[in-house]
This record gives C-alpha cells, sequence and structure tokens, in this order.
C-alpha cells in the first residue's frame, strides 16, 4: 500500500442488531478500514471496482448479492443462516 493518507478505523457496528443493508454497510466498512485499507486497495483486493465497493459501504440499492458476498468473504466476514424449525401447518 503506498504512503498516502492513513484510513481512520471505524467502530465494529452492533452486529446483533437486525439484519439490514444498512449493517452489512456498516460492517464492510468498519472491516476494511480496521484492517487500514483504503477503498482503492480493498477493491483491488476483493475483486470488485471501488465504485462498486463504495456503493456496498454507502448501502446503496440495486448492488449484486454477489459483489456483496465477495467482498465479506475475501474481508473475512461471516454470513451465518440459521437453521428454522418446519411450520406443521
Amino acid at each position: 500500500m503506498s504512503k498516502g493518507k492513513q484510513v481512520k478505523a471505524l467502530p465494529t457496528p452492533d452486529l446483533n442488531a437486525p439484519m439490514s443493508l444498512e449493517l452489512v454497510a456498516q460492517a464492510i466498512r468498519a472491516k476494511r478500514t480496521q484492517e487500514g485499507l483504503d477503498t482503492q486497495t480493498a477493491a483491488l483486493l476483493c475483486g470488485v471496482s471501488a465504485v462498486t465497493l463504495n456503493k456496498i459501504e454507502n448501502g446503496s440499492k440495486g448492488v449484486r448479492f454477489e459483489s456483496v458476498l465477495k467482498i465479506m468473504l475475501s474481508l473475512g466476514i461471516k454470513l451465518t443462516i440459521l437453521p428454522w424449525e418446519k411450520n406443521n401447518a
């Protein structure tokens, strides 16, 4: 990484909050900044464009879920789907 502007680490959002587009955006931005990665470098490492990463971090609608998953995987953020009970109706 070049000696440019230092990335300020953002705090981790409340990961126990209900899942939302805003929470995913905050988690991705927090993880990226905590790793000291600027947007350009993180996008390159994640295999997406900086524009796409920026849209996701800003909670913009209309981004591909595949891109969100690719970024989360690259940054080491887990998305967990918990088992559910069958409805006996």
